[in-house]
């Protein structure tokens, strides 16, 4: 087949398509006789096996390709799990550290205020005060960052027992009445006046709870009100945190539980902390066998849920 009979064909095919149809340029080599089906389909086939060849060469071209990117990805994979390992070991010696001269402190701090190094006058005892309540806040971050190295390094420890739910929530509240004082924020517990027995760890079930008190007023307005509700339900206890605070969209749901992570994250952020405490009290909470969710409404307020096994007789 020459060049000008090629032309030829093209032509013909071209101007077919402007009449709406469209037949295969082999086709029209036959119908014109510028070539023989021996040699037509001898020619297809050639390409086919071109094409075959071809596309094995690019598949292995990827198939490599993906493999180096594996690799290159299960090395940082690698890089990653040590640098966190070492951040979990660091926060963990640090945190063991600073717990030995904190409680030298704290217990000069007690010292000083039982009067055993001599009488203080009223200045000095305010100053003494405002020390002991400085180091106990101290104190409760650095119990949360071992509790938080511990979590991240091994699964959370429980210790499941029976203890009574409404007498831990009488407590708590009691504990932030002086906390939601400062901020003239009314601290209600709603429950019933009565023992209800839940199969728990009850410590780690008491800072749990403390936690989401401490977050409520924490970002409550001044006058608002914080709830703590217990309600029986089908699947056992529901313990609810409930405030009138700033609230949080529904899309920073998930990042609120991101460790070391508050959603001000900058410098003239208004409320301080760590990041840890929601962190550790899902975790906690997952540890039971529930789970911690929120619900909110930006501006209005936000709920705190988990449930609790409840005793059985």
């Amino acid at each position: 087949m020459t060049a000008e009979q090629l032309v030829l064909a093209l032509d013909a095919q071209k101007q077919a398509r402007q009449q709406g149809d469209a037949p295969l340029l082999g086709q029209i080599l036959l119908d014109k006789g510028f070539i023989d089906q021996v040699t037509l389909d001898r020619a297809v086939t050639n390409q086919i096996l071109k094409l075959q060849t071809a596309l094995q060469q690019a598949n292995q071209t990827l198939e490599k390709r993906v493999q180096e990117r594996t690799a290159e990805l299960e090395k940082a994979y690698q890089k990653l799990a040590e640098l966190n390992k070492l951040k979990n070991n660091f926060v963990s010696n640090i945190s063991h550290e600073l717990r030995t001269p904190m409680t030298h402190v704290k217990g000069y701090v007690d010292l000083l205020l039982a009067n055993d190094f001599g009488e203080l006058n009223n200045d000095q005892r305010e100053a003494i005060e405002v020390l002991k309540r400085a180091s106990e806040r101290l104190s409760r971050l650095i119990d949360d960052l071992i509790l938080f190295s511990t979590a991240e390094t091994s699964s959370v420890q429980i210790s499941r027992q029976d203890f009574d739910l409404h007498a831990v929530a009488v407590e708590t509240i009691n504990n932030n009445l002086n906390l939601a004082g400062k901020k003239n924020i009314r601290l209600w517990l709603d429950c019933k006046k009565q023992p209800y027995y839940v199969v728990a760890d009850p410590e780690k079930m008491r800072w749990v709870i403390n936690q989401l008190i401490d977050n409520a007023i924490k970002f409550t307005q001044n006058d608002g009100e914080v709830f703590l509700r217990i309600t029986k339900d089908p699947k056992g206890a529901l313990v609810s945190v409930i405030d009138t605070g700033i609230g949080i969209e529904p899309d920073k749901f998930e990042e609120i539980f991101e460790p070391f992570h508050q959603l001000d994250g900058s410098s003239t952020r208004k409320q301080g902390g760590t990041g840890l405490g929601l962190t550790l009290a899902k975790k906690i909470v997952e540890a039971h066998g529930s789970s911690l969710t929120v619900a909110s409404v930006p501006g209005k307020g936000s709920k705190f849920d988990f449930l609790l096994q409840e005793k059985t007789d």
